[in-house]
């Protein structure tokens, strides 16, 4: 079967993610919220000026779509530059569609992205999942395009629910149950309220609180490098007002009606995704964030989901994570190599919307 690679840019990749992109979701199982027409058109709808929003279309012998990758493209240095749509926001950046891992269609995709490579572009695809069809071909060592690219790995956690505390190693389940017992005796003396939104005006409410919380927890100094980005720009919400609370939602830990911890979730079938998480400093000793999640995991069982997937893990998380009995898995971040040129930067400009 012959494969080929056909380019939508600017206002044609618009329509077409406005207008056929609902049906490649639906078809892959394997996409996650970070595909959705919803969140990528957040997203695209706030670009700067200097970019443009680009989708590789793999098609059959019958030109029909097997697969997509949504891309932006920027031109406002020395250097052409192409990332994924959404990154860094997006913690998965897969191709999506009927024929995703087709190891054919990966090919003829990773031929498209060596091709902007060798043309003298920066591409940089942060988030890719190691087991995908397309991060396979990229960092195969029998790949003659494997040279191309500089890979680093990434952890990320994956909780299966309900949480199996039974399975958890003495010292762990004791440490849970020594936090457990902190939150029944404040209980009793104060208010705990836990909350999960489920409208879009709580949502975006709770979102206010959230930015509010993780700007109050790294006054000063920024978060570690890789850990999910700083929610306090404005274009968040915009984001978050498109995928609606059918998509995403916004746990919340309060006591005395004082918001003590808050994560963001966005859900796809049975699973959800942690995206930004904060806590009240001034509740730390409570460790309110262990607290905010065990509600979290109960809540979402309940629900009827089965995963509750932590994202991407920097340096020092893991001991936090490993307390939950995750399914460790990673991605794959390809950069085409050589790197930029000296003096262009090698990332995408952020919304024009994000503060400095």
């Amino acid at each position: 079967m012959d494969f080929t690679v056909r380019v939508l840019e600017g206002t044609a990749a618009g329509a077409f993610i406005a207008s056929s992109w609902a049906d490649l979701y639906r078809q892959d199982s394997e996409a996650t919220p970070y595909q959705s027409p919803s969140w990528l058109t957040g997203w695209a709808h706030q670009l700067p000026p200097s970019s443009r929003v680009v989708v590789a279309l793999c098609e059959g012998p019958a030109r029909q779509v097997l697969a997509a990758v949504p891309l932006v493209c920027d031109r406002a240095g020395a250097r052409p530059r192409t990332a994924a749509l959404s990154a860094p926001m997006g913690e998965y950046v897969r191709a999506m569609g009927p024929a995703a891992e087709d190891p054919r269609v990966a090919e003829a995709l990773a031929g498209y992205l060596e091709g902007l490579a060798s043309e003298g572009q920066h591409v940089d695809l942060a988030g890719l999942p190691a087991d995908s069809a397309l991060a396979r071909h990229l960092t195969s060592t029998g790949s003659a395009a494997a040279g191309r690219w500089q890979t680093s790995v990434t952890d990320c956690a994956e909780i299966p629910l309900p949480l199996a505390y039974e399975e958890m190693s003495r010292s762990t389940r004791r440490d849970h149950k020594r936090r457990q017992r902190v939150w029944d005796e404040l209980a009793q003396r104060r208010k705990v309220t836990y909350r999960r939104t489920h409208d879009s005006d709580e949502l975006l409410t709770a979102y206010a609180v959230l930015a509010r919380l993780h700007a109050r927890r790294w006054a000063g100094h920024a978060p570690p490098a890789g850990s999910p980005h700083a929610p306090g720009a404005s274009h968040w919400p915009t984001v978050l007002e498109r995928c609606g609370a059918g998509m995403a939602f916004i746990v919340t830990l309060a006591v005395d009606d004082e918001i003590a911890a808050a994560q963001l979730c966005l859900t796809r079938h049975r699973r959800a995704y942690s995206v930004v998480p904060a806590i009240d400093p001034l509740h730390r000793d409570l460790a309110p964030g262990h607290a905010l999640l065990r509600h979290l995991a109960q809540d979402l069982t309940t629900a009827g989901y089965e995963y509750l997937d932590l994202g991407r893990t920097v340096p020092g998380q893991h001991a936090y994570k490993d307390q939950y009995l995750p399914r460790w898995t990673e991605t794959v971040s390809a950069v085409s190599a050589p790197t930029a040129c000296p003096g262009v930067p090698d990332e995408l400009p952020r919304p024009s919307a994000e503060p400095a």
